[in-house]
């Protein structure tokens, strides 16, 4: 029964299906108790991608120093480890919901298993994928880029390849920490490793204390330093929060953290691929374009972190709730409230700064461009409209470990949408910058749109898993 002080609002869905002769209806209720539960689990996960953006800010002014050349040479090394890392880190993802239900009931035997089977699995994902990483200059060589910028960021990538080991090890432990609701720990270290980057950037890049000058094979070095040291951090916290010991090694678990983790990272890469994809596409078009790509991709990014944030508690919250109980329905209507509430918030923010942004970011570099990002901040405002419930409806399936359909919808509405609209908006209606948006926005709105639906299908039974 729910305390009257506990609901801010009762809303009845009406979700039939029909079976026979019978309908199942399910109550979805919005309480005051659940939202702070959430927003509380949202806000530090939100914090704690904001933070790990500022690092990455960190390192582009610190190597810009050192010449357009190195520069370049870091963005075409660091956007290739972006991509092997969000795709192991997705994988990872898949031990979450497993954690967060074995956490909730308490079963210690389940929760030291999946430690050793989280552990296992990252070691698998790390040896190929750094390896990978460690050749990346020889590939990048084959695929045609430049030889002087493979040759500038070589020892980057390099360090950057050893980087992954510890920084998948952390994302294992995060994973863990966010399953049992513990995300301000997290949030706190990883404010700590903000100034130690730039610290050791300066060390390691300059020469300092009579160190060797690394030039901008020190940001990779720096990152390697970071990465352990936060490692080590957080191994303390866990130890300290109790949640720590190995448990017999099982494949089953490991290969249901790969069943439900590979879909998330595939699902994640394609979001992320088709930004990183535009951005390389706009700079090919007119300065206005990439002038005012650059501006929106900036304040995507930054939106993208509440998407995150509210997608990893919807999903956490979800999982530590037992199925069909009144509990759950609370969760998947606060999370979707939320997800709305997140979006309207979004959408009118953008909307109000259009114009001072566009205005104080291009005015003196690229005038005629201002008018053109104001447009492109625009597309970018409606499409927040429907993100982040679509996030949330995607982090509510993923607790159920529907994961396969949401990968699907991420490809669809990313690239079998938005990446076609993007070419016939640019290269036949030549819209420039302006027709980027528009597809990826239409792309956003047509994935939320099927999260949602098949949430709407799970909660009647019909989504498959």
């Amino acid at each position: 029964m729910l305390k009257k002080s506990e609901v801010i609002i009762m809303t009845y869905i009406d979700i039939s299906r029909s079976t026979g002769a019978s309908s199942r209806h399910h109550t979805q209720s919005v309480t005051k108790a659940e939202a702070w539960a959430l927003l509380k689990l949202a806000a530090p996960l939100t914090g704690l991608a904001l933070v790990n953006m500022a690092m990455s800010v960190t390192d582009t002014l610190m190597t810009a120093a050192f010449g357009i050349e190195a520069l370049a040479a870091v963005a075409v090394a660091s956007d290739f480890y972006s991509i092997c890392f969000y795709l192991a880190v997705g994988c990872i993802g898949g031990l979450g919901p497993l954690y967060a239900a074995a956490h909730v009931a308490g079963d210690a035997d389940r929760l030291a298993r999946l430690r050793t089977a989280g552990n296992i699995t990252c070691a698998l994902l790390a040896l190929p994928i750094c390896t990978l990483l460690w050749n990346t200059p020889a590939m990048l060589c084959v695929l045609g880029i430049d030889q002087s910028l493979v040759e500038a960021g070589t020892g980057y990538v390099r360090a950057m390849a050893l980087t992954l080991v510890p920084m998948l090890a952390v994302g294992v432990l995060r994973t863990r920490l966010t399953a049992i609701e513990r995300p301000g720990v997290m949030l706190r270290i990883t404010l700590c490793a903000v100034p130690l980057n730039a610290v050791f950037n300066y060390v390691f890049m300059y020469g300092a204390f009579g160190l060797p000058e690394f030039g901008v094979t020190g940001a990779g070095l720096s990152s390697l330093l970071v990465g352990l040291l936060t490692l080590a951090a957080l191994t303390w916290e866990v130890w300290r929060t109790g949640d720590s010991g190995a448990g017999r090694v099982d494949p089953g678990d490991v290969a249901e953290i790969f069943r439900i983790g590979v879909p998330i990272g595939i699902a994640t890469l394609a979001e992320v691929g088709i930004y990183l994809g535009a951005t390389i596409y706009a700079a090919s078009l007119t300065v206005t374009d990439a002038a005012a790509h650059s501006v929106a991709i900036r304040l995507a990014g930054v939106g993208y972190t509440f998407y995150f944030g509210l997608q990893q508690a919807a999903m956490t919250r979800l999982a530590r709730m037992e199925p069909g109980s009144d509990r759950e329905h609370e969760v998947r209507g606060t999370a979707m409230l939320l997800g709305v509430t997140v979006g309207l918030s979004l959408c009118i923010v953008l909307l109000a700064i259009a114009s001072p942004v566009a205005d104080y970011m291009l005015r003196s570099s690229a005038p005629a461009a201002v008018s053109v990002a104001i447009a492109v901040i625009g597309a970018l405002a409606v499409a927040e409209l429907s993100g982040p419930a679509g996030a949330a409806a995607a982090g509510l399936l993923r607790a159920r470990k529907v994961t396969r359909p949401v990968m699907i919808y991420s490809l669809i509405g990313n690239w079998v949408v938005a990446a076609p609209l993007i070419a016939v908006s640019t290269i036949v209606f030549d819209m420039g910058a302006i027709g980027i948006w528009i597809a990826m926005a239409t792309g956003t709105i047509v994935y939320s749109g099927l999260c949602i639906l098949a949430l709407r299908r799970h909660l009647t039974g019909g989504a498959a898993t």
